[in-house]
């Protein structure tokens, strides 16, 4: 599976979407009925499959990686600090951004 496959890029796009129009237009029931914000209201109450569709595609891709490389002697150290590099300097920014809004005089 070392061959990267854009269509998962457009259904995790497709499920970001879902998300974000959820979050939109879910509550936004305004309107004559017919009109385009009751539609979208109506389409936006799926929007919770599209977290489920993005921990399918995060669960197939993980275990994808892990697969692969199975037979190398480390492949859980390696995977393991492979997922380190790529959160962890995300949480730690995140950590002392919150950190310093918060703390008063800083």
């Amino acid at each position: 599976m070392n061959k990267r496959l854009p269509e998962l890029d457009g259904l995790r796009g497709l499920a970001i979407l879902m998300v974000l129009l959820e979050h939109y237009a879910a509550e936004s029931t305004y309107g004559a009925r017919g009109t385009l914000s009751v539609t979208l209201s109506r389409i936006s109450r799926l929007g919770w499959t599209g977290v489920d569709l993005f921990f399918v595609l995060s669960g197939f891709l993980i275990g994808g990686i892990l697969l692969d490389f199975r037979h190398s002697p480390s492949y859980l150290k390696t995977f393991y600090i492979r997922r380190a590099h790529r959160i962890l300097p995300t949480l730690l920014f995140m950590v002392s951004a919150l950190c310093g809004c918060f703390i008063p005089g800083i």
